[in-house]
């Protein structure tokens, strides 16, 4: 069929203002950039609750809040941890039970929230699993525990010493007459890799510090340099005299807020860890054929593949007085404020972006992207799977003192 010469034309028309604002740039990577944003927040959920639910110190909150993926799953993580009730009536959390918040958002277990091996992988589920923790000490059999002991055992037997992390301060006070608190479940995925290393952290967060600023020093360059000013234009125009101090000032205020927004978090568990520098450690769980919120889980035992220097748990700060400081106003006051500043910090930002050269977006992409590697690679612990093996319900301690003995290569 002919097609009408006078309709190509017509056809051609919305291409023209592409083309036309196309030599400079700025209009369609300023568009890009005004889509891809909320798609980051969308996308980047799930990666920033995975990455909040590992972190254990100020480390973690840098690479967390440099060039940042999932600003709006921080500030909704902090509200649902440690937020006023009317703020979380605003994000549609006010009924929210804490075991939930702890089951996306913490690096705890509790005897709510546990973790079991479904089979597959490790799973966190809410309920109580039915699961027990054993530490295999070699070379410490004294003829009654065959090495085998459970970690309040070894503590009481001096074998290990539990110590808190430096992050987390310890209630304090007279506790006697306190309702004791259930046993939590055990921690499964912390002691299969044994946390993030520091040599790590401290690389990743330096990498994120001159990403982010690198960013700044770019773009300042592009405005204020006599040369690349002159080549480095907004719609054929210089750059406006607030762009850059506004993106300066929106950077600072956003790293701000969501390293508040991610120590909110991180506060709210406490962490211990067990070092034994006298015997080489394996971790083990025994795990009973069971239900947990209509899900079945079968028995197995379950065996780090490495052994540890160091046994960590990861508890819900749900002590009397820690509930107590967590609830306070001065709490809630720094959960407002980290949430506040990371917004103020993220219009300010974009605004900003609008107002410089197209080359601003790119970089502070460029660095959003470089960073989700980077926090990709230092989370790697969490691709590390345990050895597993099915047994008889009810057997798993009579399979363990079997293989124990007839199979040397179990550790």
């Amino acid at each position: 069929m002919a097609v009408n010469r006078h309709f190509i034309p017509i056809l051609a028309l919305p291409l023209f203002p592409v083309l036309s604002s196309g030599d400079n740039g700025d209009e369609f990577t300023n568009n890009l950039f005004s889509d891809l944003a909320p798609m980051l927040a969308l996308f980047g959920e799930r990666f920033a609750q995975q990455f909040m639910s590992q972190s254990m110190g100020w480390l973690d909150h840098i690479i967390m809040a440099m060039a940042p993926l999932g600003i709006l799953t921080a500030m909704v993580a902090a509200i649902r941890v440690g937020g006023p009730s009317w703020l979380k009536a605003i994000v549609g959390r006010a009924r929210e039970n804490i075991a939930t918040a702890e089951i996306e958002l913490m690096s705890s277990t509790s005897h709510e929230v546990g973790e079991l091996w479904n089979g597959q992988t490790v799973v966190r589920t809410l309920g109580s699993p039915e699961i027990q923790q054993l530490v295999f000490l070699e070379g410490s059999n004294d003829g009654t525990g065959y090495g085998l002991y459970s970690l309040s055992v070894a503590e009481a037997e001096e074998y290990l010493c539990s110590t808190f992390l430096p992050t987390h301060t310890q209630p304090t006070g007279d506790l006697e007459g306190r309702e004791k608190p259930p046993e939590a479940a055990p921690n499964i995925s912390l002691n299969l890799h044994g946390g993030s290393k520091t040599e790590d952290l401290c690389f990743t967060a330096l990498c994120g510090v001159l990403l982010q600023f690198g960013v700044l020093a770019i773009s300042g360059l592009a405005v204020y340099h006599p040369v690349w000013k002159r080549r480095f234009l907004k719609n054929g125009q210089p750059i406006l005299g607030y762009a850059y101090p506004l993106l300066s000032i929106g950077t600072v205020i956003l790293v701000a807020g969501m390293m508040i927004c991610s120590a909110i978090v991180e506060q709210s568990t406490s962490e211990t860890k067990w070092p034994q520098p006298k015997f080489r450690a394996r971790v083990l769980w025994l795990q009973k054929s069971h239900t947990v919120s209509d899900q079945r889980f079968d028995a197995f035992v379950i065996i780090a593949q490495e052994p540890r220097n160091v046994i960590l748990t990861s508890k819900r700060s749900n002590n009397a007085l820690v509930r107590q400081q967590i609830a306070s106003n001065r709490f809630e006051a720094f959960t407002v404020a980290g949430v506040v500043l990371s917004l103020v910090g993220f219009v300010l930002q974009f605004q900003a972006l609008r107002g410089l050269h197209w080359s601003a977006s790119i970089s502070q992409l460029a660095a959003i992207f470089l960073m989700t590697l980077l926090r990709a690679w230092v989370r790697r612990g969490l691709i590390v799977e345990p050895s597993a093996y099915r047994v008889l319900d009810g057997y798993q301690m009579d399979w363990l003192a079997l293989h124990m003995t007839a199979d040397p290569k179990l550790w």
